[in-house]
């Protein structure tokens, strides 16, 4: 979105989530768009600010203003130039309370241009990543087992749907006695969120992607994306077939799961638990709405549902990007042909 204040502010946003494989779509878009898709510059918080600028989420971040975030992307084309959209793929944005309006205070009459992508996962498997991702910091989580992070989290949540069966458990800053009421486990409390996001922003807007069909067809999920960014589509399939014909590189993978296996049966069951009345109303507010989802095989089915046996819980970011490349890439033409 070329703003008014001459610079090339993002339209393509990546709200979510953590633990989806964000970096890794993060990382075709931008590796093979051709130059289409540009990231901005790098803030004070060094690489990661290439992808993440924090910015409508972070309240320490929203406070540096909008003059500051203006120059973190370039000048506008020239007149005439292709086509370039911004992308700010910052995947805890769906997480903020306050994302979604400062998004609206920023963008003003220009909001209804942005094109939001949030990446989903059963959020069972992703609270188990998510537990490996703050191993790997080291120091005092080395020390920290899977019980001990988890069993005090559980018993805040249920403490507070005791006191009202119908609590979001979303956000932190509920009024006591609800407030931090899922800390940690909220990132997957995908119903409250979405719910907050449809109240400044229209359903066409949003496109969700699934983690699992990242994985399986990650030709038709990077080709979805960039049609919703507003791109050709003889561009799209272009950028799909050159993105999963080859590896991508390894700071662009985000994988800390691999390796440790899945999550103990007794512990997914409770887990489970706890989110699946938030899964049924998700669903239902996907088909209500009419949210798109990508791939769209997946539209219209309970497409966070994990496999049999939890299969795959254990994979991430590094075990997608290393799916059989080649091979993806000569299904492109056919998954075009089906949409």
């Amino acid at each position: 979105a070329c703003a008014a204040c001459g610079r090339l502010l993002p339209s393509l946003l990546l709200i979510g989530s953590i633990k989806t494989g964000s970096t890794l779509l993060w990382g075709r878009l931008v590796d093979y768009s051709e130059g289409a898709i540009d990231t901005g510059r790098t803030t004070d918080k060094g690489y990661i600010s290439k992808k993440e600028k924090d910015f409508f989420g972070d309240p320490a971040q929203w406070r540096r203003g909008r003059g500051w975030y203006e120059r973190a992307w370039p000048k506008c084309p020239a007149s005439g130039a292709r086509t370039v959209v911004g992308i700010d793929a910052t995947p805890a944005y769906h997480v903020w309370y306050d994302a979604p309006k400062n998004m609206a205070a920023f963008y003003g009459r220009a909001l209804g241009q942005l094109r939001l992508v949030w990446m989903l996962r059963d959020p069972v498997a992703k609270y188990w990543s998510y537990f490996w991702e703050l191993k790997s910091y080291g120091g005092d989580w080395v020390r920290v087992t899977f019980d001990a992070f988890t069993a005090p989290k559980l018993n805040r949540s249920r403490e507070c749907l005791r006191r009202d069966p119908t609590s979001p458990l979303w956000p932190p800053s509920l009024p006591p006695p609800f407030g931090s009421c899922a800390p940690h486990l909220d990132h997957g409390l995908y119903h409250p969120q979405l719910q907050r996001w449809l109240e400044y922003f229209q359903p066409a807007q949003l496109l969700l992607v699934s983690f699992a069909g990242m994985v399986q067809r990650p030709a038709a999920v990077v080709r979805d994306v960039v049609l919703h960014a507003g791109l050709r589509r003889a561009q799209a399939e272009r950028i799909a077939a050159s993105a999963v014909s080859r590896r991508v590189a390894k700071e662009k993978q985000n994988s800390k799961a691999s390796g440790h296996g899945r999550m103990p049966p007794a512990w997914r069951r409770e887990v489970a638990a706890l989110y699946a009345p938030f899964l049924d109303r998700f669903y239902s507010l996907v088909g209500e709405a009419g949210v798109p989802v990508s791939p769209c095989e997946e539209r219209g089915t309970r497409f966070l549902d994990p496999p049999p046996q939890g299969e795959g819980e254990g994979e991430g970011e590094k075990d997608a990007a290393h799916r059989q490349p080649r091979e993806l890439a000569q299904r492109v033409g056919a998954l075009a042909r089906a949409h």
